[in-house]
């Protein structure tokens, strides 16, 4: 039932001070282009998660960086370059409320 162990960084103290929810919508569904894109979203370390998700959206994922100009940059050469991304959204976090919760058990 553990799936492993890791350290809680202080992401404000490590300069990585905005955190933005990113909403994908993708044309063309197919599960090649779900593949595709999954994998693609693997690599970019700026990405901490990635969801499929039902809804107005197709993926929504996590994105953490230093500040507004590294998201674009982010959303410029990665985001809008993933196949078949047709709409991307973005809702910056003011504050974290509540993060890395135990699971309800």
């Amino acid at each position: 039932m553990i799936s492993g162990y890791r350290a809680e960084l202080d992401r404000q103290k490590l300069g990585l001070g905005l955190t933005v929810f990113v909403e994908l919508k993708v044309d063309g569904h197919s599960d090649r282009t779900a593949a595709a894109i999954s994998k693609a979203l693997i690599a970019p370390p700026e990405v901490v998660a990635a969801h499929i998700v039902s809804g107005s959206a197709d993926f929504l994922l996590e994105v953490v960086v230093a500040d507004l100009a590294a998201y674009e940059q982010l959303m410029f050469e990665t985001l809008l370059r993933l196949p078949n991304v047709g709409d991307v959204r973005s809702n910056f976090a003011l504050r974290i409320v509540k993060s890395h919760a135990p699971l309800p058990l």
